[in-house]
């Protein structure tokens, strides 16, 4: 693992999500980067974000390129965009998903590992109303 991503990790593993922001802009950028790659200041540090996001984009993936994955097939690769962090958009996995009520701007909740799990990756799944 590159040493710019810990911060991101620690924070999954700690079931919460935070991005890069650069003080002197004030702008979020991902991936995380030593200097802002819009003013390229290194006044940067970590800001906690709700998780809440919106579906910007999605693949369903059909086809197993992993072998390791072919069981979970069909399985959904999301661009997941967040309104307390404008500008950062996260490729992740949907889970617990109806493929056929995909729609950009779908509202989605994070799904964090357990906390046994040393796998840090983050998931998202539709919120429900109601």
């Amino acid at each position: 693992m590159q040493p710019e991503f810990e911060r991101f990790f620690d924070a999954v593993r700690g079931s919460r999500l935070a991005f890069p922001y650069c003080t002197a802009c004030g702008r979020y950028h991902w991936y995380p980067m030593k200097r802002c790659p819009h003013c390229r200041s290194n006044d940067i540090e970590w800001r906690p974000v709700s998780g809440r996001g919106q579906l910007y984009s999605w693949t369903v993936v059909r086809h197993p390129f992993d072998p390791a994955l072919a069981e979970a097939l069909p399985y959904v690769v999301a661009l997941v965009e967040f309104p307390d962090a404008p500008g950062i958009r996260l490729v992740s996995n949907l889970v617990d998903i109806d493929l056929d009520r995909l729609h950009i701007g779908m509202a989605v909740e994070p799904v964090y590992p357990d906390t046994a799990s040393n796998e840090p990756v983050v998931r998202f799944r539709p919120i429900t109303q109601g």
